[in-house]
């Protein structure tokens, strides 16, 4: 090995890392950073990443090397665990914050229009934590700008994927209006379903009774049910200052609705991929609304309109960016 490995090389977080062909990534966590890094290289897109830390350190991705076993306790048995791969990097010459964040705005100018909060973001950062933050817009909302602008290599998912969310998801919901939980897993189970679950949701199920806090988390996931029954074409947009209606779903969302699971995986349909990314930008600008109305009026319904905002967008975020995002 003629570089370092990456769990050596003593980076201080939060990093940005360059991809050759695509957009900037930002990192509050060197274990994600790593853990991307290693998702691209089994895809052989690895090598050539640039990163840059909070000490102005810059390295290149090289490519692999040996990393090393992770330590065996004292009560495991068995064989020593294997060497997990390692990033190998090569050290570059530093790079001061102030090209670092020329190198992001120029990024950004070629996806926001002037005078979007992304770019305006971006150009007042003083720091590597507050670049990162601004960096996340184009985390979220890189993919949906090239959409709007007519690029047809973007990836999306799969209109059967987002169904099984919208599953899960009224499961959620179902369970926030005092189903029991065993009969929601269990008809979870017997369709297939328990691996859409997320971790956050698998929590909920798992809750004896649920504090006042969870059914209230499980009551919103209806603001993100509604957005990925809208892409699929099963309903209209409620309004942006409107709370999501359970009257329509509970018509068409199994198992109370009309149709079985197959009928309705089977009639799942995203619409057209501009409609989507221009809702998610619809709701992105709602959301930054909201935010403003309740700073400058925390008793008014701006908060609950801010969590409508955030959770209608955050579903068709998660729609555009199957590489990107997870369940938000």
């Amino acid at each position: 090995m003629t570089g370092i490995a990456m769990m050596q090389a003593g980076m201080k977080a939060p990093v940005l890392a360059f991809l050759p062909d695509d957009d900037v990534f930002p990192f509050d966590a060197l274990g994600l950073l790593f853990g991307k890094a290693r998702w691209l290289a089994q895809q052989d897109r690895h090598v050539g990443i640039e990163i840059v830390d909070s000490d102005e350190r810059r390295w290149a991705v090289t490519g692999l090397c040996p990393g090393e076993a992770p330590k065996k306790r004292w009560w495991q048995l068995g064989a020593p665990a294997e060497p997990v791969d390692d990033i190998e990097l090569q050290p570059l010459d530093s790079q001061r914050f102030d090209v670092t964040r020329r190198r992001v705005e120029a990024q950004a100018s070629a996806l926001f229009n002037e005078g979007d909060e992304a770019l305006t973001q971006i150009r007042s950062s003083s720091t590597m934590a507050e670049l990162s933050a601004a960096c996340f817009q184009i985390t979220m909302r890189a993919q949906g700008r090239r959409i709007l602008a007519g690029d047809p290599a973007v990836r999306v998912r799969r209109a059967d994927e987002v169904a099984r969310r919208a599953l899960t998801l009224f499961s959620m919901v179902r369970l926030s209006h005092d189903v029991d939980r065993s009969d929601i897993m269990n008809w979870l189970a017997s369709h297939g379903l328990t691996q859409a679950v997320s971790p956050d949701e698998a929590e909920l199920l798992a809750a004896r009774r649920l504090t006042e806090e969870q059914r209230a988390e499980a009551g919103w996931t209806i603001e993100g049910l509604v957005a990925l029954l809208w892409a699929l074409g099963f309903i209209e947009m409620p309004r942006s200052d409107a709370f999501a209606d359970i009257s329509a779903i509970i018509e068409i969302v199994p198992p109370s609705g009309d149709m079985g699971v197959d009928a309705f995986l089977a009639a799942a349909r995203l619409r057209p991929l501009p409609e989507i990314a221009a809702m998610s930008e619809d709701y992105h600008e709602a959301l930054c609304r909201a935010r403003i109305g309740y700073a400058e009026n925390p008793s008014g319904a701006d908060a609950g309109l801010a969590d409508v905002a955030h959770r209608r967008a955050g579903a068709l975020q998660w729609i555009v960016n199957p590489e990107r995002l997870l369940w938000p």
